[in-house]
């Protein structure tokens, strides 16, 4: 293929949703189908060439850290903390996030806090301060779904992706091709329920007749 575009994403989140696999699927890299995009979009050039290689060769994994305990669908609402050093080298955050896809396993966490003048996104590297626990979800534990704590965690001014107090706007540009991905998805898998179901009615033959004859199927 010439050209990586929607069209050929589209097909590909298409047919890895014909899988019916949810759980193997979020960790083969959900986390990186949502959370690189920011660094490649509004990440400085220095963030898009390292973070960008390490994590497409597979090197490294990256997720994305939105969600708190106390704020999901809104994401405004967020309490981690990004405190600016005296001499602005520097960030010092502290919070918690949770139902992190791929949080567990990641190396890198696009990261959404609040600073002075409002809502920063860091990319924020596993190191001291950063602990990560798996939590146990119904569809599957394969996805690495976790609860990240950040505590007084120190993070280079530079790795501020896009611009200071802007990470809302970065969030919500992000947004739209996550559900977009999510609904190319969902509407795959869909189709791919109904099409079993009718090869099944077609094949199963009860009382002297396929099922799709009968007048009813449960």
């Amino acid at each position: 293929i010439e050209k990586f575009d929607y069209f050929a994403e589209g097909i590909l989140h298409e047919e890895v949703g014909r899988l019916a696999c949810p759980g193997f699927v979020d960790g083969c890299g959900s986390g990186m189908a949502i959370g690189l995009p920011p660094v490649l979009q509004f990440g400085p050039g220095w963030m898009k060439e390292k973070i960008g290689k390490e994590v497409l060769s597979g090197e490294k994994r990256i997720s994305l850290a939105i969600t708190e305990p106390f704020a999901g669908s809104d994401v405004a609402g967020v309490k981690t903390t990004a405190v600016k050093s005296a001499d602005g080298s520097h960030y010092i955050v502290n919070g918690t996030k949770k139902w992190i896809t791929n949080g567990h396993d990641s190396d890198y966490f696009s990261t959404l806090c609040r600073t002075e003048g409002g809502l920063t996104m860091l990319l924020i590297e596993r190191s001291e301060g950063v602990e990560t626990k798996k939590i146990k979800t119904s569809y599957s534990t394969s996805a690495g779904t976790a609860y990240i704590t950040y505590e007084n965690v120190k993070v280079p001014a530079k790795n501020v992706i896009g611009m200071e107090n802007m990470g809302f706007m970065v969030t919500m540009y992000n947004f739209n091709h996550e559900r977009w991905m999510i609904i190319a998805y969902i509407i795959a898998g869909c189709r791919g329920m109904v099409e079993e179901c009718f090869k099944w009615a077609s094949q199963r033959v009860a009382f002297g007749k396929p099922l799709i004859q009968q007048p009813v199927i449960r």
